[in-house]
């Protein structure tokens, strides 16, 4: 990135969840190691089932993460395309990735023309490599993420199983042991 370019989005990195608590040196180091990276409405980012670059910071505009209607495969479908988020300026997308090396979970979409920060999983390595601190930090903060994700998520499967629940009784739903008791065995409740 070039001076100006670093000024101009520094707010943007600095408030990211993954470089919070970061020096202002040590940003420079991970700034140094990245790309800017523009993109046009509709422009696909990451496609599920595929590899991604790295870990991108949006800047600029908006993205939507969502898992398409075509498996990633071919060979099974969703009923339609779902909708899992929209992300802005110092939100971030692809730390799964970035961390274990496995294809995309999900597909990302710009919604409007996007700029983006690229932090590629090689340059990332590189700095993890030669800066234990910053490596600390940003390990660290991508796992408070993805607890308080992970967190969230759980509360969400709560609401639908508490949902099913208190909805209706169905006369079979005793025999079966219900959809809820299914869901909750399989989520490792008994």
């Amino acid at each position: 990135m070039t001076g100006d370019s670093l000024q101009r989005y520094r707010k943007n990195l600095v408030d990211s969840v993954v470089f919070e608590c970061l020096k202002p040196a040590e940003l420079d180091v991970i700034i140094a190691s990245c790309r800017l990276v523009d993109a046009a409405a509709g422009q696909m980012l990451l496609a599920e089932g595929q590899r991604g670059e790295g870990l991108y910071i949006v800047l600029e505009g908006e993205i939507e993460v969502f898992l398409p209607e075509h498996v990633a495969g071919g060979t099974m479908r969703r009923p339609s395309r779902i909708r899992l988020n929209r992300l802005g300026p110092g939100r971030c997308f692809g730390e799964y990735g970035l961390l274990d090396d496995q294809p995309s979970s999900a597909s990302v979409q710009t919604v409007t023309s996007t700029r983006l920060c690229l932090l590629t999983r090689p340059n990332f390595r590189e700095i993890v490599e030669k800066h234990d601190r910053i490596g600390k930090i940003v390990y660290a903060n991508l796992l408070r993420f993805l607890i308080r994700r992970l967190r969230s998520k759980d509360k969400e499967l709560d609401l639908i199983l508490l949902t099913e629940e208190l909805g209706p009784k169905r006369e079979d739903a005793g025999r079966s042991g219900g959809p809820h008791n299914a869901a909750a065995r399989r989520a490792g409740g008994s």
